[in-house]
């Protein structure tokens, strides 16, 4: 059965979201106009955090340079203060959202300090490099190699993995989370170092074109929204320049889910990706993997 119903907006809500203005449709030509564009958003949206931000002193960020193939990307860490020099923290490692094209190691940064601290976990936050310039894998082999230097440098940077180690993500940065826990699995590295969850917030999880069958009744978002957003994710696909039916560009397509960590999974109603999630978490269940969905 279709979520359809999702999208109909609460009583409360609807008369807010006809304020809101209309997506901006350069994000559709001009994928540098879109960066300009999403970090103007994102700064607004920043800006609204600051209230809530922690003292200066609760939270420590350091930016290190980290060697990939063919550069350097630079990752960001954060870390609790403690009134004990021995305490060592869980851990989460972070993908920032954009499509793959949009974005960078800002994106995130107040929402980010504040869960460190109200959590009191280190989180390590990677600006992997863009498509189109940097196509598929470029950006996920980023994101997979930063994860490997974090478990390399979890002493240095304060961390117990074995109190928690958690790969997350929003968007395109939700669909890298979910193929770096895949490859993880799949990594006899991580043996000694095993992910004890996952956060996928709205990800990305499959190329509208390369659905399967099975699914095609339930994945109706797209067709929904019709709008703005649905075709910057159409867009941001070509962008990338990934095989649409490799499940490292469309996890939903994973043949083997069992063995992953928990994962929380969130989605909205009124969302183009409302159906990756959705389909997402009931295969992760279906496999037997401890799964909460939020809508």
């Amino acid at each position: 059965m279709a979520s359809n119903h999702l999208a109909t907006p609460d009583a409360e809500l609807a008369p807010i979201l006809a304020t809101l203005p209309t997506p901006d449709e350069t994000l559709l030509n001009d994928f540098t106009a879109s960066r300009a564009i999403f970090s103007a958003a994102m700064a607004g949206a920043n800006s609204g955090q600051v209230p809530f931000l922690p003292p200066a002193d609760a939270c420590t960020t350091k930016d290190h340079k980290v060697p990939v193939k063919g550069g350097e990307i630079v990752v960001r860490s954060y870390v609790p203060a403690s009134s004990k020099d021995d305490t060592r923290f869980p851990l989460l490692f972070w993908t920032h959202g954009g499509g793959w094209v949009v974005g960078d190691i800002e994106t995130d940064d107040n929402y980010l300090k504040i869960l460190s601290v109200e959590l009191q976990l280190i989180i390590v936050s990677v600006e992997y490099r863009l498509a189109p310039e940097h196509p598929f894998p470029t950006g996920l082999n980023d994101s997979y190699t930063a994860l490997n230097w974090t478990t390399q440098n979890a002493g240095s940077l304060n961390a117990d993995l074995s109190k928690g180690f958690l790969v997350g993500g929003a968007s395109a940065g939700g669909n890298l989370a979910a193929v770096l826990a895949h490859r993880a699995k799949a990594d006899l590295i991580f043996d000694q170092f095993p992910l004890t969850g996952q956060i996928l917030l709205y990800p990305v999880m499959v190329h509208p074109d390369v659905v399967p069958d099975e699914y095609k009744e339930k994945f109706t978002a797209y067709e929904q929204m019709n709008d703005v957003n649905t075709r910057f994710m159409r867009e941001s696909f070509k962008l990338l320049q990934g095989p649409a039916a490799n499940p490292e560009v469309s996890p939903l397509l994973y043949l083997a889910f069992e063995g992953l960590p928990p994962a929380l999974v969130h989605v909205c109603g009124m969302d183009p990706l409302r159906d990756d999630g959705l389909l997402y978490a009931e295969k992760l269940k279906k496999a037997g993997v401890p799964t909460k969905l939020n809508v």
